[in-house]
């Protein structure tokens, strides 16, 4: 459905503008306008938003979604029906599919941007790992696909856990480092069951750099003996470097991330790791879900819209175009209610929590036509 939408009277939260206010948002022609003083007499759609949250479309940092080549991914489309209108594949692809990943990915109803995984075949499978020695890295290749200004990676992608690097150690992650700062990107580095210390890891991490996984629960993590974060975490926390929760099946500990945030300690990035194995699983299921689940650790639902919308698009290098409500901006939106639900999250150790309020989307629009609405949500149309 295309065409003028007003939203009305929903509570919006835009952490952009740093609004929170109840008020309306109009569309037009795809993007964002001022349905009050831009000459709209009348729109083609008006939706009742009352009761509702009205948030910029979501951006899911980290997941895969390449399904032609990767037998783990989730079909992207997916995504959408869960508030989600920008997804970043995490790796899947490598040097040697990354052109067949973007002729898919520029085909799909979603935003999809993507990681290059420093192993030229990428992630293509689960049933064994990539090698990621670097003499079988194709540098060349990898270079000349971050100078291609059209649709380059959003960052260079390596995993970094005992079972993959094994006797390597660090040593791939110090050279992706000196390739990236070759080539002027960031690395997002995958750290479960770490070869190290986690410190050791953070020191060779740069400005912009991700850490990923940050409260899987594998020693050694993020919290050291006695309960206190690693001040390794907040020294790289003042160089620049990020940290992405990135949930994923078995990258997520309850007794990590509740030691972390005893410690005032907030990701910068929230995202699901989605795979066949996670997707609609209680393990992640999908991002409005992973929010829900920071909010039963008592995190505010502003600081958690941040983690989602702003937060990503800055790292894209999209602020003001996406990730928020602001006029002139994309006409990615998504409408959720925060429902009274029964609910049990679950970590990788099988640990369960309870807690009595979901996140549900209700409509999503993406730039500027509905792809999405709940089947019990009559917004007056």
């Amino acid at each position: 459905m295309q065409g003028d939408v007003c939203i009305k009277g929903g509570r919006i939260i835009d952490p952009a503008r740093q609004y929170n206010e109840v008020g309306d948002v109009a569309v037009s022609k795809g993007i964002i306008v001022d349905g009050r003083h831009g000459g709209y007499d009348s729109f083609d759609v008006e939706v009742n938003a009352k009761g509702c949250y009205v948030l910029p479309g979501l951006i899911d940092y980290h997941a895969h979604v390449f399904t032609p080549a990767c037998d783990f991914a989730v079909p992207p489309s997916l995504l959408l029906a869960s508030g989600v209108t920008t997804v970043i594949d995490a790796g899947s692809a490598g040097s040697t599919s990354y052109a067949a990943f973007k002729t898919f990915a520029t085909t799909q109803p979603i935003r999809i941007r993507a990681m290059l995984n420093v192993s030229p075949t990428g992630l293509s499978t689960l049933r064994y790992h990539e090698n990621v020695a670097p003499e079988f890295w194709d540098e060349d290749k990898i270079q000349e696909i971050f100078n291609n200004k059209e649709w380059p990676p959003v960052a260079l992608k390596i995993r970094i856990s005992k079972q993959i690097v094994g006797r390597l150690g660090v040593s791939p992650l110090k050279a992706a480092v000196k390739l990236a700062d070759k080539i002027g990107c960031r690395v997002v580095a995958h750290i479960t069951d770490p070869p190290c210390e986690v410190r050791e890891i953070i020191r060779i991490l740069r400005e912009g750099d991700v850490f990923c996984h940050v409260f899987q629960g594998e020693q050694p993590t993020i919290i050291e003996r006695g309960g206190a974060l690693d001040e390794a975490v907040w020294e790289g926390r003042r160089r620049g470097v990020l940290f992405d929760a990135s949930n994923g099946y078995s990258h997520f500990s309850f007794d990590v991330a509740k030691a972390a945030l005893r410690n005032g300690f907030m990701p910068d990035l929230i995202s699901t790791d989605l795979t066949k194995k996670t997707f609609l699983t209680t393990h992640a299921f999908g991002l409005p879900y992973l929010m829900s689940k920071y909010m039963s650790l008592g995190i505010d639902f502003n600081e958690i819209v941040k983690a989602v919308t702003l937060m990503p698009a800055g790292i894209l290098g999209m602020d003001g175009k996406i990730g928020t409500l602001r006029l002139g901006a994309q006409a990615d939106i998504c409408i959720v209610k925060i429902k009274e639900a029964e609910v049990k999250f679950k970590d990788a150790k099988g640990l369960e929590r309870e807690y009595n309020k979901m996140i549900v989307p209700q409509m999503v629009i993406k730039a500027g036509e509905i792809v999405f609405r709940q089947y019990d949500f009559y917004p007056g149309f």
